[in-house]
């Protein structure tokens, strides 16, 4: 009786032990991720960063870990979007208004309560500012502390994505305190960080908010982001080991690092650059679809994309941004014969254009003017550097010049990107003819809820775009980031853009 009674008894003390060490081991894995600096630098200087509706541009990665928003594009299921400060939302039967349930606990930087009255503050002024962001709520009421309701003037598929990415949350304390140009460098959120350092075209310097509302998190003690344009410096400090990670990186730079086999490549699809002309006016010669699609099969865009990218850049033969595997279309690969045939068609076998191009994109402008002249059209440079150049992409080209712009878009979030860029009105391509039925389906896809019927219907965009040569796509480009293999736990992207996530951020202490 006293053996058969011993032997359970030990193998419950035997269990516990292998439990308790297991925990233990356990404890001891997650204390490990607490702690350190993260050390990283960004390619782009940083400017106004505190006051949301002044952020431009790449400004955001500087405070994506300080503000916050009500919700996020989902990051793995498309068309969806996550909570963040809001925790539920629901849309009115007749779609008059919105009403968000807002997250409990939650404090600013400066100690202050995140609140519907916070919330109200916040995207009035956003609605007052007239900019395109939440362009549909035409008035907001706050029904309890937790609960606020968003009238809305009218409704479309897109219209939830404005309460996402840019509409970051402020406190509006910190605001009535200290003033606008105090808040323009001082962003005071309610994210895992705050910032606590900025020297101007040096670094920024981030401290772990201990308040933060996801409890554990973040594991790091702090951030620090060096501002290095210079690819060779910002290599070399890579490789001192100055800095642990390195953000917006250069294909040349990225192939270099990649082949060494030491570090963690990141990648994720960034914008896609395109010729774009003017096909509106009648005089202009890319009126003429034939020339549209003799310059797009004149053009080598897989040269392009290796010689240029380096291994990082693809080639695209779609108008809409990321809808190409089901469009249905036959691309105009790279045929010199074919182009001359439609020029000779055309009776233009020999015309001279100016190709405007930002200064830094000499490479590509060398490949294509070399292609356009194989096929009897000489191409004239125009290169422009600075505001000039960005201007150019927002006005309609002249006559007969073409631009090798861009266009912005995102695989997650389809149709917003078209709504933004391709709309009639948009202030991008100004001057590129939509193709007759174009803005009916664009009507038709932001009034449907059903998301696979939108989709089918942006399928038939991209059908209608393509055959009607709407304007030239030659290469996607590709968003890279580098760090070293004891980084671990971080998002550079979020939704496929940058939009670094940096909370379970850790740094392995074994290496």
């Amino acid at each position: 009786m006293k053996r058969s009674y011993f032997v359970p008894v030990l193998f419950f003390l035997v269990c516990g032990l292998i439990l308790g060490w297991g925990w233990q081991q356990s404890m001891a894995a997650e204390k490990s991720k607490y702690g350190g600096i993260l050390k990283y630098n960004h390619s782009k200087t940083a400017g106004v960063i505190g006051d949301p509706l002044k952020i431009r541009g790449w400004n955001h990665e500087f405070i994506d870990n300080v503000l916050e928003t009500l919700i996020v594009p989902s990051d793995t299921e498309m068309g969806r979007y996550e909570p963040r400060l809001a925790t539920a939302w629901e849309l009115a039967p007749d779609k008059s208004y919105y009403i968000f349930k807002l997250r409990k606990g939650v404090k600013f930087h400066d100690g202050t309560d995140f609140n519907a009255q916070a919330v109200k503050w916040n995207l009035d002024r956003w609605v007052k500012s007239k900019r395109p962001r939440l362009d549909k709520v035409k008035s907001i009421d706050v029904l309890d502390d937790y609960t606020v309701r968003f009238n809305l003037s009218g409704w479309d598929a897109v219209t939830l994505s404005d309460f996402s990415k840019d509409t970051f949350i402020i406190s509006p304390t910190a605001w009535k305190k200290h003033g606008q140009k105090w808040v323009d460098y001082h962003p005071v959120g309610t994210g895992p960080f705050r910032l606590v350092g900025f020297r101007r075209n040096v670094h920024l310097k981030y401290e772990r908010f201990e308040g933060y509302w996801m409890e554990g998190l973040p594991y790091l003690d702090g951030l620090f982001v060096t501002q290095i344009p210079d690819a060779m410096t910002a290599m070399a400090a890579l490789k001192r080991g100055e800095i642990d990670a390195w953000q917006g990186v250069d294909p040349i730079s990225g192939s270099e690092l990649r082949k060494t086999g030491k570090w963690n490549i990141i990648t994720n699809p960034a914008i896609k650059r395109v010729i774009q002309f003017n096909s509106t006016d009648s005089r202009s010669l890319w009126s003429d679809k034939r020339l549209r699609e003799a310059l797009e099969y004149a053009i080598d865009k897989e040269k392009l994309a290796r010689v240029v990218g380096r291994g990082y850049f693809i080639p695209v033969y779609e108008i809409l941004y990321g809808v190409s595997p089901k469009a249905g279309t036959k691309p105009r690969t790279y045929n010199p014969e074919k182009a001359r045939q439609l020029l000779r068609q055309a009776g233009k076998q020999n015309i001279t254009v100016k190709l405007f191009y930002y200064a830094a994109d000499q490479d590509a402008f060398t490949i294509i003017q070399a292609n356009l002249k194989d096929v009897g059209i000489t191409v004239v440079p125009s290169p422009v550097t600075g505001a000039a150049f960005h201007k150019k992409l927002f006005e309609p080209a002249a006559m007969n010049n073409l631009i090798l712009g861009n266009q912005r878009g995102s695989r997650t979030e389809i149709l917003v990107s078209v709504d933004e860029t391709l709309a009639p009105g948009s202030v991008f391509f100004q001057g590129v003819k939509r193709p007759k039925g174009f803005a009916a389906l664009l009507d038709k896809a932001l009034q449907e809820e059903d998301f696979s019927k939108r989709m089918e219907l942006l399928y038939e965009m991209e059908r209608l775009a393509y055959q009607e040569a709407m304007f030239v796509p030659l290469w996607r480009e590709t968003f890279i980031t580098v760090n070293a293999p004891y980084v671990k736990g971080t998002k550079w992207f979020w939704a496929d853009s940058p939009y670094p996530d940096l909370r379970r951020s850790w740094l392995d202490k074994k290496k």
